[in-house]
This record gives C-alpha cells, sequence and structure tokens, in this order.
C-alpha cells in the first residue's frame, strides 16, 4: 500500500513538473512572440538613423526575453574577409566582447561565419579539434556558451546575430535556433531598410555634389515641368536664391525676346517626352544678357514611369561671337585669296582643292583644262599623277606632297608651259597650311618676263666677261712669252743636236737622235697646251657645264700666271685637299674667277714689302659644299670696303675697270654660290668661294 502511494506520489511530481515545464516553455514563446512583434511594429517607421539607434535597444530586451548574457550583431569588413562587432549588448556585471573578430585569435569561427554557417556551442570543448585557439580566446572572454546565426541583407549574408552565456552553459534546442533565426530575419529587414535609405541619401548627395562641381548648368523638373533643382553654377550665374529661381521662377532671367520660343520648345519636348536643344538669351547676375544652350532628355524610373527632365545649359556667348568672327575670317579670306597676285588653290591633308581664286578658273580657262578635274572638290594629286609623261608635273607632284606630309617646310620650282600662240614659265610655291587638320596652298606665278630679263642679263654678263677677259689679255702677253719661250726654246735646241749628231759619224748616233726627237714632241705639246688655255680662255662661245674638278681648275689658271708672278717676285703656294668632290660649272667662267682673284692678288702683293706670298687652299667644308680660298700678303682693303668690292666700277687700282670681282661674283652665285672677302689679322686679303658639289670624284 506504501508502494502504491509512492508511485501515485511521483507520478503527480512529474506531472506538475511537466506542467510547469510547459507553463515556462508558452510563456517564453509569447514573451519571445511579443518581442517579435514589438521589433517588427519599432522599426517599421523610423528613419535609417533612428533604425540603427533602436538595434542595441533592441539585443538589450533580446537578452531579457531568451535569458543569455550577451548579445550582438557582427558585419563583414569591406574586404569581405574580416567580422566586426557593429552592436553589442550585455547583462549588467557582464564584461563586453571585443569590437572586432581578431583573425588569429578566432580561425576556424572567423571561418565558419565567413562562409554563411550557423556556430553552436554548449561549452568550448565542443569546438572542433582543430579549434583550440578558438577555444582558449573564448574561455579569455568569460563565454561558456554561444549560438550564432547568419544575418542577411537582401538575401545576401553579410555577417552573424549571435548570443552566448557567461554564467553558466545552455544547451540550444531547435526551437531556440528557429528563435533565433526568425530575430536575424528581423535585424536583417531593418539594416536593408537603413542600408537602402542610405545609400539613396548617398546618391543624392552625390549627384549634388557633382553637379554643384560640373562646369556647366544643370537642371531637374518634375512631373508639372517646373524644375525642382537647380546647381550651384546656374545659380552663380543669375544670382539669384534657389527659391527664385524654382519652378517657373527661372523664366524671368529670359531675354523678353526668346521667352515664347524658349517655352514653345520646352514645353512641346515635354509633352512628347523628346529630347531637345534651345538657344536663349539668359541675364546673368552683372545684367549682362549670355547666350545659352540648354539641352534636355526625359527621365524615367526603373519601372519606366515617366518622371520628369534632366537638363543641361553652357554659355555659348562666346562661340556665337567666334562665329561671327569666322564668318568675317572667311569672307576676308576670299578677298585676300581672290586679290592675291598669280593661280592660287588651296589643298587640304589628302590633296584636295578647297579653294580657288579667279586667276586660277580664268587659267583654266585660258588653256583648256577639265575643271572638274582642277576645280574645288577635285584631287590635285591626280592631276599631277596623270601627267605621267610630263617631268614638270612628277616634280611637282614630288613637291606638293613633301609639303603635305611635313617633309618639307616648303617647295618651290620653275616649270615651262606652252600656250596656245607661245611658251610661257611659271614658278610654283607649295606653302603648308598652319592649322591642326593640315594642307597647303599652291600658288602658280607667271615669271616668262622674268627668265626673259634673266636671260637676257645672262647674255650681257658673258659678253662683259668675254671683254673683261680680253682686257687681261695684255696682262698676260709676258707671263705667255715666257710660258711659249720655254717650249719653242727647247724644241730648237733639241734639232740643232740632232742636226749636229747627223753630220758626225759617231757610234749611237740614231739613239741620240730618237731623244732629241722625243723631246721636241713633248715641248710641242707643252706649247700647244698653253696656245689651248689661251683659247680656252678668251674665246666668246658659251661651254655647257660639266663636272669639273676645282683643283684641275686652279692649276690651269696658275700656269696662266706663272711667268708674271715669277717676274714680280710672287710665290704661289698651294694646299689642295685631295679626292674632293667634283662641281658642275662651266670651265671657262670658273677658271676665269680663280685668274681675276690671283692677277689681283699678285698686284696687291706686289706693291707690297716681303714676304710676297699668295696660298691657295682648297677643302670640302661640309657635305655637298666646298670652299676655295685665295690669301695674299698684299696691301689689303679697307675694311669699309670688304662689301663694296664685289660691285660694279668700284676698284682700289688706278688703271682698274671695277669689273673683275663683280663678274666673278655674278659667276659665282649662277653656279649655286657665294664670294666674299675678309682682311687678315696682319695685312692682306683674302677671297672665300664656296661652290655647291656633286658625286665624289
Amino acid at each position: 500500500m506504501l508502494a502504491v502511494q509512492a508511485a501515485l506520489i511521483r507520478l503527480l511530481v512529474l506531472e506538475r513538473r511537466r506542467r510547469n515545464a510547459a507553463q515556462r516553455s508558452l510563456s517564453e514563446r509569447v514573451r519571445f512572440e511579443r518581442l517579435l512583434e514589438e521589433l517588427t511594429s519599432a522599426f517599421q517607421n523610423l528613419t535609417p538613423l533612428e533604425i540603427r539607434a533602436a538595434i542595441e535597444p533592441a539585443l538589450t530586451n533580446a537578452i531579457a526575453v531568451l535569458d543569455v548574457d550577451r548579445a550582438s550583431i557582427s558585419e563583414f569588413t569591406g574586404d569581405g574577409r574580416h567580422v566586426r562587432f557593429t552592436y553589442r549588448q550585455q547583462r549588467a556585471g557582464v564584461a563586453p566582447v571585443p569590437g572586432a573578430f581578431e583573425p588569429g585569435r578566432y580561425p576556424s569561427t572567423l571561418a565558419r561565419v565567413l562562409r554563411g554557417e550557423s556556430v553552436t556551442f554548449v561549452r568550448p570543448d565542443d569546438l572542433p579539434a582543430d579549434a583550440d585557439t578558438d577555444r582558449q580566446s573564448f574561455r579569455a572572454i568569460g563565454t561558456r556558451s554561444m549560438a550564432s546565426v547568419p544575418l542577411r541583407v537582401s538575401g545576401t549574408v553579410v555577417g552573424a546575430v549571435r548570443v552566448a552565456t557567461t554564467r553558466a552553459e545552455r544547451h540550444w534546442s531547435p526551437e531556440f535556433m528557429e528563435q533565433m533565426q526568425l530575430l536575424a530575419e528581423i535585424f536583417g529587414s531593418a539594416l536593408a531598410a537603413a542600408r537602402a535609405a542610405e545609400d539613396r541619401r548617398e546618391q543624392e548627395e552625390l549627384f549634388r555634389a557633382t553637379a554643384d562641381a560640373a562646369p556647366v548648368m544643370i537642371w531637374i523638373s518634375g512631373l508639372d515641368a517646373g524644375r525642382d533643382f537647380l546647381n550651384r553654377p546656374w545659380l552663380d550665374f543669375t544670382g539669384r536664391p534657389l527659391d527664385e529661381e524654382r519652378g517657373r521662377g527661372w523664366i524671368k532671367g529670359v531675354h523678353a525676346d526668346d521667352v515664347v520660343s524658349c517655352l514653345d520648345t520646352y514645353l512641346s519636348a515635354f509633352r512628347d517626352r523628346r529630347p531637345f536643344r534651345t538657344e536663349y538669351r539668359l541675364r546673368r547676375h552683372d545684367g549682362e544678357y549670355r547666350w545659352i544652350l540648354d539641352s534636355g532628355r526625359a527621365r524615367f524610373a526603373a519601372d519606366g514611369i515617366f518622371t520628369g527632365y534632366i537638363g543641361s545649359c553652357v554659355d555659348v556667348t562666346e562661340q556665337h561671337r567666334a562665329d561671327a568672327v569666322m564668318q568675317e575670317s572667311t569672307a576676308l579670306r576670299s578677298a585676300i585669296l581672290g586679290s592675291l597676285y598669280g593661280r592660287v588653290a588651296t589643298l587640304d591633308a589628302g590633296g584636295v582643292i578647297i579653294a580657288v581664286n579667279e586667276s586660277w578658273t580664268a587659267a583654266v580657262k585660258e588653256f583648256g583644262a577639265d575643271p572638274a578635274r582642277t576645280s574645288v572638290g577635285a584631287s590635285y594629286l591626280d592631276v599631277c599623277r596623270k601627267a605621267s609623261g610630263d617631268l614638270d608635273a612628277q616634280k611637282a607632284l614630288a613637291a606638293i606632297t613633301a609639303v603635305l606630309e611635313g617633309r618639307m617646310a616648303r617647295a618651290s620650282l620653275e616649270y615651262t608651259c606652252h600656250g596656245p600662240t607661245s611658251q610661257h614659265w611659271f614658278e610654283l610655291a607649295v606653302e603648308p597650311l598652319r592649322r591642326p587638320e593640315g594642307g597647303a596652298v599652291v600658288s602658280h606665278i607667271e615669271v616668262t618676263g622674268r627668265r626673259r630679263a634673266e636671260e637676257e642679263a645672262r647674255l650681257h654678263r658673258h659678253e662683259l666677261a668675254h671683254a673683261l677677259r680680253l682686257t687681261t689679255l695684255g696682262q698676260l702677253v709676258a707671263s705667255m712669252s715666257h710660258e711659249m719661250n720655254q717650249p719653242l726654246a727647247a724644241i730648237l735646241s733639241g734639232a740643232q743636236a740632232a742636226r749636229r749628231v747627223l753630220a758626225g759619224s759617231e757610234p749611237g748616233r740614231e739613239a741620240v737622235v730618237q731623244a732629241a726627237l722625243d723631246y721636241i714632241v713633248e715641248d710641242s705639246k707643252r706649247a700647244a697646251q698653253v696656245i689651248r688655255r689661251l683659247r680656252a680662255m678668251f674665246k666668246k662661245e658659251h661651254v655647257e657645264r660639266m663636272a669639273v674638278r676645282i683643283n684641275d681648275i686652279i692649276m690651269e689658271a696658275a700656269g696662266l700666271v706663272r711667268g708674271d708672278a715669277e717676274r714680280r717676285q710672287v710665290t704661289i703656294r698651294f694646299d689642295l685637299a685631295e679626292r674632293l668632290p667634283v662641281v658642275m660649272a662651266d670651265i671657262v667662267q670658273l677658271q676665269q674667277v680663280v685668274l681675276n682673284v690671283v692677277i689681283n692678288g699678285i698686284e696687291a702683293v706686289a706693291a707690297a714689302d716681303p714676304p710676297r706670298e699668295i696660298l691657295v687652299t682648297t677643302l670640302e667644308r661640309e657635305p655637298g659644299l666646298l670652299q676655295l680660298t685665295i690669301r695674299d700678303t698684299g696691301v689689303g682693303v679697307p675694311a669699309e670696303q670688304l662689301d663694296k668690292i664685289f660691285e660694279p666700277f668700284v676698284t682700289t687700282k688706278p688703271e682698274g675697270l671695277g669689273m673683275g670681282l663683280s663678274i666673278s661674283r655674278s659667276i659665282v652665285q649662277a653656279h649655286g654660290g657665294r664670294i666674299w672677302a675678309t682682311a687678315n689679322d696682319g695685312r692682306g686679303l683674302t677671297v672665300h668661294v664656296e661652290l655647291p658639289c656633286e658625286e665624289p670624284a
């Protein structure tokens, strides 16, 4: 009987305990549901800043409802590799957790949290075997039990919601973990709303900052076509506050003559939801009206709903002025182009004609050329290419192409053109167009009159040079007589010796006679050479230019004056460079230059005290340029007359004509060179001659 009573008592105690446990569980569930309801209603009507401020008090309530010692929300850092506690709370008297997961102290737990896994343990010993560092760290901060679930924001794991106990160990039931998941969902929704609102505010602030920093005026309008936003450059331009510009207040600054057209363009585009561009005058803060280019485009939400317009304005007053200047410049350029002498065409970078003057058009008609091939829009390079058999056309093509491609700064050449009744000479000049797009200006100027005048001047120069050579003949008579006496005397001596040998009977006379005859032949050649030089020097006929060696010309000229130099006790020395390039020259004219300068030097040296010397030097000064210098120790020329001695009829000799150096300068310039004189440091004069040279000798 006692045993039955004891059993009944135990059953009653167990039933009472189950009933108490059920009541506690029900009470805890009710408290938790009330907590969820309070959090949900609280977070719905809060601003982002208020949501974040309400999270930590919510964690405090969760600690009481869930009967834990610590509760926290952790979020991943920006690099996605670390975790920091953004919100944390604890019971009174419980030490708070550190502000961040230190990777080196919680490697295993941190890895699982970063993977979005739930982490729970009743005691640190429940952690995996390889989590010894984590166990020691949890014990160091007093954690006895912990439960952590992923925190998701907009479906993405961004951290974890965690609770822990420090007073006693805690078994985490499935029902408790479900409650943790519900809490995580509420906190995740609240954080998502806060983040979205913060992103919107940040984007708006970024847009406003960007718009205010933009170098253009920006505006935004709503559905009523009134402007809700105008950036700082607009307000700075008009000098009016935003409140006065909002809506349609900005129209007050538009010029009265432009208001109607401005509004018509703006409102019609607004009705049709299409982009627009319009120009109008807007009053600046200083009262000046400036031309504004206003461009707008419709705005649509993500779901395609029309939300208004956004536009930008640029001050184009200077562009208007530049356009006006450009129009004036174009008209002026056309007038200048039309007034230019010669036939002028402007080419673009590809050689296409973009402008011609009236002289060009008239010439096309005069010479019967095809206007379609030589007028605006045609390729002038093609015209030159098609004239493949014309050497001048090919030279023109090469010159124009070189300037267009930037290989030459400018180019020019002369060519002949056969007109209907006569031959004409033209000078082609090509100048680059100084503009980024490139191009060139090609001009054809008729130089027939100049060429004829130059030809007449050349003939007169040849006549004058011939006359000067004849006047030089008297100066060379003594030298030539000496030159002729030597071979003639040798010929006479050889003939007399041969006669004596033939009259005798000595053995071997044949060899002696043969040697005498050989001497006679050689001396005869010498005499003939002297006569040839004289004839070449004083003949009137023009000699075509040919490749000559400057040293040979110098030695032949020196041979003509050797006798005169010896008679006047003047020594002529030579320092002639070897293997010099050849010069394309008229031999007689170039020899006359050397002869004129050397004779002047001999006369100047003969009138001076010893030493009486002349030094003739040649060298290649630079590739393509030879230099001849004739230095004497004569009486010299005053410094103020150095530039004048090459002018006609200027002489320092009482009996001189003053034409020798003038003719020499004309000859040298006709050969593409130059001649000048310098005073020596001691005494005397040095004459310098530079001539262009051709291929190596």
